[in-house]
């Protein structure tokens, strides 16, 4: 009996030392995987501080209405609340996750959080009294970004919304385009992805694919991705394609939505004899000015219809100045999912457009 004992405590100083000694990296590949959907974050605070009224100044910081949608659109976030009496499986590890911490909170967030984790983000609070929070990666699961908003109380925390609304919110839009892409394509490699390279050999541009969808045209000009939920009246599609690049009046808002109807008119007809696929001229769509992956790049935001019948949804389009190539080079996703709820399925569609790669 004593010989075995001996070895029992060798084996648990063994499985001691090995734990003491697991790096970083290990201890993160240990973690689950993270849940949540698209279009959804979760807001942990105490519950004192997430009184009603509290509660809704954090929804109109994630909550604005998407862009190029009917009035009164979607919200860019559902948020879903936690705090320190329920706090764990779904909420903890959900991959876009926002913590609100204060000095006068820490003590009751401490319940469901590493307390040295805490005492290290008040630490930084009070070095860097301007900061306005700290991004972390991977703290209670893989594939899960965390941001902590740091303040000294509630009326600090309150101003602090206010004042950084808009970065907030990039800042949860930028976490799940990490994380959403992880989620929709695993992590198989580029050089995985058949359609991918396909794509770049023959056209020198292409978008990865999830294995959900297929391709429904592919022909010199143009492609066609779609993936189709016929239990729930659903469609996704991606289109891709190109066209050349002379001066920048090419590249005006009308002259865009042009050439993207020319291609949809020819390669999408509607049901109806006659009918066509075409930019929505009763919502005024909106445009963004902004480089992509070191090419000047547009962001046009709006709502798709069909000349001669009665169907219709929102769009994303990601049109790039490939200088080199004399192009501008075109992706798109748009939804038909009608009387339904579209933000999650456009976040789908948005971060799925901007794999797209240029050679």
């Amino acid at each position: 009996m004593k010989g075995k004992f001996k070895g029992y405590l060798a084996i648990a100083i063994a499985l001691f030392t090995v734990s003491c000694n697991t790096s970083e990296e290990e201890k993160k590949s240990l973690l689950p995987n993270s849940t949540g959907e698209l279009a959804e974050i979760v807001v942990l605070s105490d519950k004192a501080t997430l009184d009603s009224a509290f509660k809704l100044e954090i929804e109109s910081v994630f909550s604005k209405a998407l862009e190029g949608q009917p009035p009164p659109g979607e919200a860019v976030f559902k948020v879903v609340f936690a705090d320190e009496t329920f706090f764990g499986g779904y909420y903890e590890k959900h991959h876009n996750l926002f913590i609100l911490l204060t000095s006068q909170n820490a003590a009751r967030l401490k319940k469901v959080l590493p307390k040295k984790w805490v005492d290290g983000l008040l630490n930084t609070k009070q070095q860097k009294p301007g900061i306005v929070g700290v991004k972390q990666e991977d703290i209670f699961a893989k594939n899960q970004n965390v941001f902590v908003i740091l303040a000294n109380d509630k009326t600090t925390l309150s101003n602090k919304l206010k004042a950084k609304k808009d970065d907030l919110l990039n800042i949860g839009v930028q976490h799940e385009n990490a994380s959403g892409k992880r989620k929709l394509l695993g992590t198989a490699k580029a050089s995985a992805d058949k359609f991918y390279q396909k794509c770049l050999t023959d056209r020198g541009f292409g978008v990865r694919l999830p294995q959900t969808y297929r391709v429904a045209k592919d022909v010199a000009d143009f492609v066609w991705i779609r993936k189709q939920i016929t239990k729930e009246e659903k469609e996704m599609s991606i289109l891709l394609f190109e066209a050349p690049y002379t001066s920048t009046q090419d590249l005006t808002t009308d002259s865009l939505l042009a050439i993207r109807n020319r291609y949809a008119k020819k390669y999408i007809p509607g049901e109806i004899d006659g009918s066509y696929m075409k930019y929505s001229s009763a919502l005024p769509p909106v445009r963004t000015d902004q480089n992509f992956k070191e090419k000047y790049g547009v962001e046009i935001r709006g709502w798709w219809d069909v000349q001669g019948d009665f169907m219709g949804g929102p769009s994303y389009i990601r049109a790039v100045v490939d200088e080199a190539n004399g192009r501008i080079v075109f992706a798109e996703g748009f939804l038909f999912y009608p009387n339904e709820k579209k933000a999650k399925s456009m976040r789908e569609l948005e971060i799925l457009v901007n794999t797209l790669s240029i050679k």
